[in-house]
């Protein structure tokens, strides 16, 4: 691996040079194509498959195609997964988003941590492998809109629906950093709930509702009753970024339409994220119980339920050995944010799965994102002990040979 660590920070460049961001979907095409012909350089036998634009509703109908290469080898079927969308590139940038720079150590750019990085690494693993006379039996998937999630999507969840997703075990690559072994990640809720009043003239309140007050005291309501609850369910394991409990937010507000009119109608957004073991109807409840008797909508954008695979499970402890042959101590994860697991675990039944990935959850989504070429190889080293022990008949390396 160490050998081929200047293919594996140009392959990444050449990667981070695409501006694959989402929303819209821009240069997708542009991008597969190109993995495509990485892929096909290495031997494997390529599929391009394109989902129908109508799952990407802020796609504005651009195409969401999907990369399966796949190449035959000895032992079980392992699927290597990561999605090439970035979020949109935003401000405070000192270089160029899409320029792939190396510099200081590290490479630059939108998709450089989050994930890009792992998709550079999951091939380059597999090829140092080759090198050495393994055949590991593996499929490869760049997949779109992992950014923009969706109780549905026109990537990983479109893939399981068609029965396009097939192995024994599934690695996502996405950034836990190489120490970072991730078996799953909270669920969540993003929804908006609008209360009714009554419009008056503001000089004669008595004569409407105030549906902002309203709201004013149904926030109030959750904030002495609900969060000391939800601040006591606290999950075991660690989570990325640090946040080991149960949260509500609500993040936009709106309501009124002039100061000398009663408002009639006040709307707020919400994002509940929970916790492995809590439940998305029970969630439900507790957000809406205080409004029985006051008249409401309830608009849910998105859930998705928690999801948790069993440390036992054959990837996660080969996961584990890998990361202790590196040197360092596995640090058991989940996710703060959903990601495709929950596409994976709850749609298409496989449990032997698990995330891990070179880059940082810190430097992800961030202005100057970036990589230090020290993880990127780390982690390529830890992808690839993982698929050796996996593969048939074969042993794990000693620290001295990775």
């Amino acid at each position: 691996m160490d050998a081929r660590a200047d293919e594996l920070v140009a392959l990444l460049q050449r990667m981070i040079r695409f501006p694959t961001v989402n929303p819209p979907g821009e240069a997708y095409e542009d991008f597969v194509a190109d993995l495509r012909a990485v892929l096909d350089g290495y031997g494997y036998a390529t599929e391009v498959h394109r989902a129908p634009t109508a799952l990407a509703p802020l796609g504005q109908g651009l195409p969401r195609p999907n990369l399966i290469g796949k190449l035959a080898g000895d032992g079980p079927l392992v699927h290597l997964n990561g999605h090439y969308d970035v979020v949109p590139v935003g401000h405070d940038w000192t270089r160029d988003p899409f320029g792939g720079e190396l510099a200081d150590g590290h490479v630059y750019g939108r998709g450089a941590a989050d994930m890009k990085s792992g998709l550079a690494a999951q091939l380059i693993a597999v090829e140092a492998l080759r090198a050495v006379g393994l055949r590991p039996n593996v499929h490869q998937s760049a997949v779109p809109d992992e950014e923009t999630v969706g109780v549905r999507n026109a990537g990983m969840g479109w893939l399981v629906e068609q029965g396009l997703l097939e192995g024994d075990a599934v690695i996502i690559t996405e950034p836990f950093g190489p120490d970072g072994v991730g078996i799953g990640h909270k669920g969540a809720i993003w929804g908006e709930i609008t209360i009714f009043g009554k419009q008056a003239h503001g000089s004669a309140p008595q004569l409407g509702v105030n549906a902002v007050e309203r709201m004013a005291r149904y926030l109030a309501h959750l904030d002495e009753h609900l969060r000391p609850r939800l601040e006591q369910r606290v999950t075991d394991y660690g989570v990325t970024p640090d946040n080991q409990r149960s949260t509500l937010s609500f993040d936009t507000i709106r309501g009124g339409h002039a100061t000398n009119i009663v408002p009639d109608r006040c709307t707020v957004t919400f994002n509940r994220r929970l916790i492995p073991g809590e439940d998305l109807d029970e969630a439900r409840r507790e957000l809406l119980a205080p409004l029985d008797g006051v008249r409401h909508t309830y608009h849910e954008l998105y859930s998705t339920q928690p999801t948790l695979v069993s440390t036992d499970e054959p990837v996660v402890q080969a996961a584990q050995r890998a990361v202790r042959a590196l040197g360092l101590e596995p640090r058991i994860l989940i996710s703060a944010g959903s990601d495709d697991q929950r596409f994976v675990v709850h749609n298409a039944g496989i449990t032997n799965s698990l995330v891990y990935g070179p880059g940082q959850t810190g430097l992800s989504h961030v202005a100057d994102e970036r990589i230090s070429v020290a993880d990127l190889v780390l982690g390529a080293k830890g992808l690839a002990l993982i698929l050796a022990q996996l593969s048939e008949g074969s042993t794990m390396p000693s620290s001295s040979h990775v």
